[in-house]
């Protein structure tokens, strides 16, 4: 069994001692898959946090992913989804201007390491400039209008104590009673005026990637990022139209 085994080990030609580099495959070639973009829900809002705690060289305060979720941003705060699993986010805020305009920050913008020039950021951005692009008019709540009462509980009351001997017609009373709604806060219309960011000075990519979305530098602020960061200094990129 020896033998046999030196004898064919001697016929076969010896193994390459070079082999050819091969460049290593993208994601994209090997698998299928899917992009989808996902609203930030209080079940999900902790898978938020631990892609911000990778992506970002910042931490956010607990009031901030409490804000990711309120309604008049829920258009404009997302995460993305690669075959079902959270790999990025857009989360941004609205900045009212003088008049009926508002200009959107983006807060947040990144995808992880593995999955990016899968197109995953550019489709976060293109949805956007679709919902809140430069000129699109926005529904937000009105903050001087004041807050709307909730909904009286004496109605409640009263079928509860009601001695009518109809079952059925006290189930309708309890189901109308239940279906009482909080009264909607008072909303206004404003005109999204410019898009705007902040981009650490030593990004070149992400400053290339917004430039590439028509955003334009417009200013650097120094000493923008803590103490801690470096570097601290942070370039401003707008989009006006």
């Amino acid at each position: 069994m020896a033998s046999t085994a030196t004898t064919s080990s001697l016929s076969a030609p010896p193994p390459p001692k070079i082999y050819a580099a091969r460049s290593k495959a993208p994601i994209r070639s090997v698998i299928p898959h899917k992009i989808a973009l996902a609203l930030l829900t209080p079940n999900n809002v902790g898978q938020l946090r631990r892609l911000n705690s990778v992506l970002f060289p910042v931490r956010f305060s607990d009031g901030w992913y409490k804000d990711v979720l309120h309604k008049d941003v829920a258009a404009i705060c997302k995460l993305a989804l690669f075959n079902d699993i959270p790999v990025g986010n857009i989360c941004c805020r609205y900045e009212r201007e003088g008049g009926s305009e508002v200009k959107v920050y983006i807060m947040t913008l990144g995808v992880l390491a593995p999955y990016r020039r899968l197109g995953i950021a550019s489709e976060l951005l293109r949805h956007l400039l679709t919902v809140a692009g430069v000129g699109t008019s926005v529904s937000l709540r009105d903050p001087n209008a004041p807050v709307p009462k909730a909904p009286s509980a004496s109605t409640n009351s009263k079928s509860s104590n009601s001695n009518n001997a109809n079952a059925a017609s006290k189930s309708s009373k309890d189901s109308k009673t239940t279906s009482v709604k909080t009264e909607e806060p008072k909303r206004e219309s404003r005109t999204v005026k410019s898009l705007y960011l902040h981009v650490q000075t030593s990004n070149d990519e992400a400053k290339a990637f917004y430039e590439s979305h028509g955003f334009q530098h417009t200013g650097t602020v120094q000493d923008y990022y803590k103490v801690g960061i470096e570097p601290r200094s942070a370039w401003v990129l707008e989009r006006l139209g």
